[in-house]
């Protein structure tokens, strides 16, 4: 089948496949072509397209093939934001090892009834589209075709991992077609989960008694800045805040989940909280930020990140909780911490409670600290933990000593550790030493670590441990050497 040429049962002439070839393989790097033979790279071609053969829009089209050592996965769908990042995150997970991706975007002409496939083009290089650019797709409108065959963005991706066992292939296929649902969810709801973000800071200005209630201001601050391209929406859903039976309980609000939250198929309606949870419900404070107990599906693969902005009654007393679930940007994370709300405030708190003149070595010692620890950390943490976990760390710098700072979450589902320790003596078998150490102590469900190097005598650890439900660590002594626990102490010395 060549570009723009019609779909038919026999087999692709040579002179034909050229031109699609061209287009399917239009962004294979050389090495890459060097490494296999024309008919593998010609074969996978052709699989692809009888996959892509009949498709309806919004209909994702999956399957995997076996080659002699490998198997290939054939995914066709509507162009979306995250695809490759998504299949490849599921991959992982499932370990399956990548080999290569191939991910070649077409404008395909289908018959609107039968979503038979009738032309496959290459994006005209003038619209100046890329894979996932759903901004630029409004300038395709000139494509779509009158009659009986209509034109859609698609994207066709393939990805070779080792050769897989049929039961593996089933899992596999399930936890494609969960992750692309997921994708397209996300993807459809994002503008209106963006509006409700707006709707309900505005909301904020007409909270009763908002003067007595915590971070009001901060948290319409909080939701404008996020709709300012720094956080990814993901999913959103509401909860009526009751007493059932003398226990306070969030009850789900009918019809008002988005994204990820869309389904209530595997949500209770009624959901109990924990003891710590029961006791935040009511605390009047406008803002809560934690990390979700699910990872993303979308995009990757990491704890989603959990905003909740309060409602309140007519006498300011909380009544709900509205809940965003996504991942911060790339930009919340580069950013100075001065340009984030809720997290300056935090950071100046601690720079006034600190004392330091803020042109003085001090404070602007203590200014570098807050600026590069760990960013998901200060969206978290409470302003006294900070100040002494800051001031902690100023007293460590250029010591040769090793130091572990912990913090629970407030829900008692993670627990985050940071470890500082002489640069010259960090190496891959002192990290997985200090994991085994964190794993074994809090009996951890996951660890998920981040490594930073800079020009200080001290090299930086960040784990976030996963803690086992019901689990309790009150026991844990961090005074004693050689026992990562408590709130402060020291590892491995």
């Amino acid at each position: 089948m060549s570009s723009g040429s019609s779909v038919e049962d026999q087999p692709l002439s040579i002179e034909g496949l050229e031109g699609f070839m061209g287009d399917y393989y239009q962004h294979l790097a050389e090495e890459d072509a060097r490494s296999y033979p024309r008919d593998v790279l010609e074969a996978r071609a052709g699989e692809h397209r009888r996959a892509a053969a009949v498709r309806q829009p919004g209909q994702a089209k999956i399957s995997i093939v076996d080659e002699e050592d490998s198997s290939v996965i054939f995914v066709v769908t509507d162009d979306m934001p995250f695809l490759v990042d998504s299949v490849n995150a599921e991959l992982v997970r499932q370990h399956a090892a990548i080999r290569l991706v191939v991910h070649p975007l077409f404008v395909a002409s289908r018959n609107r009834e039968s979503g038979e496939l009738v032309k496959v083009n290459r994006v005209p290089a003038h619209l100046g589209i890329s894979s996932g650019d759903t901004a630029a797709m409004p300038n395709l409108s000139h494509l779509i075709a009158q009659g009986e065959n209509a034109s859609h963005m698609e994207s066709w991706i393939a990805v070779e991992i080792h050769r897989i066992s049929d039961e593996a292939k089933a899992s596999l296929l399930g936890g494609l077609t969960r992750v692309l649902k997921d994708v397209r969810a996300a993807v459809e709801d994002w503008p209106r989960m963006r509006q409700k973000a707006l709707e309900i800071a505005e909301s904020l200005d007409r909270v009763a008694n908002s003067a007595q209630i915590a971070e009001v201001r901060q948290a319409k601050d909080l939701l404008r800045w996020l709709d300012d391209g720094n956080f990814t929406f993901l999913g959103y859903r509401e909860y009526d805040l009751l007493t059932v039976d003398g226990e306070d309980v969030l009850e789900l609000r009918e019809d008002s989940g988005l994204g990820l939250l869309r389904s209530l198929a595997d949500s209770p309606h009624i959901q109990h909280l924990t003891d710590t949870g029961r006791k935040k419900a009511r605390e009047k404070r406008a803002l809560v930020i934690t990390k979700a107990n699910s990872r993303s599906t979308v995009h990757r693969s990491a704890y989603l990140d959990y905003i909740g902005i309060k409602s309140f009654d007519a006498a300011g007393n909380v009544n709900g909780e509205r809940r965003f679930i996504g991942l911060f940007a790339t930009s919340a994370y580069a950013g100075s911490v001065r340009d984030i709300p809720i997290v300056r405030e935090k950071v100046d708190a601690v720079l006034q409670n600190a004392g330091f003149p803020p042109d003085s070595h001090s404070g602007k010692d203590l200014l570098g600290i807050l600026e590069t620890y760990p960013r998901d950390e200060l969206f978290q943490i409470e302003v006294p933990d900070l100040a002494e976990t800051a001031l902690g760390i100023q007293k460590l710098q250029e010591r040769r000593r090793t130091r572990l700072f912990l913090r629970p979450d407030i829900y008692g589902r993670f627990m985050s550790a940071v470890v500082y320790l002489p640069r010259d003596r960090y190496t891959t078998n002192v990290r997985l030493r200090i994991e085994q150490e964190l794993r074994e102590t809090f009996q951890a469900v996951s660890i998920d670590y981040e490594a930073r190097m800079t020009e200080s005598a001290l090299a930086r650890l960040f784990f976030r441990i996963r803690l086992p439900k019901d689990g309790d660590f009150s026991h844990v002594n961090s005074d004693e050497p050689g026992k990562a626990a408590g709130p402060r102490g020291e590892v491995l010395e």
